[in-house]
C-alpha cells in the first residue's frame, strides 16, 4: 500500500518520512516517492494492506545499484495500528526504464537477476535494510535515534 496512504497516526508518519530519510542518506541524490501505485481500485485491490510501499530514483549519472528506480515494500504481520505488528520481510525490485535489473528479499537476503549490484552496493543496500528492521521494530510507537 501506498506509504502515504499508512501515514494515519504521528507516529507511523514520522517513521515513513525517516525512512525517506535514510534512503536519501545513504543514496545521495535519490528522490523518494512514497505513492508508486495508482489509486484505481483495480490497482489498490491487489496490494498488500500490510505494508509500506515506496519508490526511489537515482540519478542516471551515478553508477549505484546497477538500477535508476527501486520499488520496495516493507511487510508487517498484521495492521500497522495493532501492538502486536511487527516488521516480516522487505523486498524490493529495481529497474531500468521498464526492464527489472534485480530483485532483493530478506526471505533469503539475496540479490538476483539480470544485472545485480557489485558487493560494496549490495553491503550498503543491507545496511539500509538493517536499519529499516530497526526504524520498524515497534512499528506504531517513535524511535528515529539511528
Amino acid at each position: 500500500m501506498n506509504a502515504t496512504s499508512q501515514a494515519i497516526t504521528p507516529e507511523l508518519a514520522t517513521k515513513i518520512a525517516h525512512l525517506a530519510v535514510l534512503l536519501r542518506a545513504e543514496f545521495s541524490g535519490s528522490t523518494v516517492d512514497l505513492s508508486p501505485w495508482l489509486t484505481d481500485e483495480k490497482t489498490q485491490y491487489q496490494l498488500d494492506p500490510h505494508s509500506i510501499d515506496l519508490s526511489f530514483y537515482l540519478p542516471r549519472d551515478i553508477e549505484v545499484l546497477a538500477c535508476e528506480c527501486i520499488l520496495m515494500q516493507v511487510h508487517f504481520s498484521e495492521s500497522l495500528l495493532l501492538p502486536t505488528c511487527q516488521l516480516r520481510t522487505v523486498e524490493a525490485c529495481a529497474y531500468i526504464c521498464t526492464e527489472q535489473q534485480w530483485q532483493f528479499s530478506t526471505e533469503d537476503w539475496r540479490f538476483v537477476g539480470l544485472s545485480t549490484p557489485n558487493i560494496e552496493d549490495q553491503a550498503r543496500f543491507n545496511q539500509l535494510i538493517d536499519r529499516i528492521f530497526e526504524l520498524f521494530k515497534h512499528p506504531n510507537q517513535v524511535n528515529t535515534s539511528r
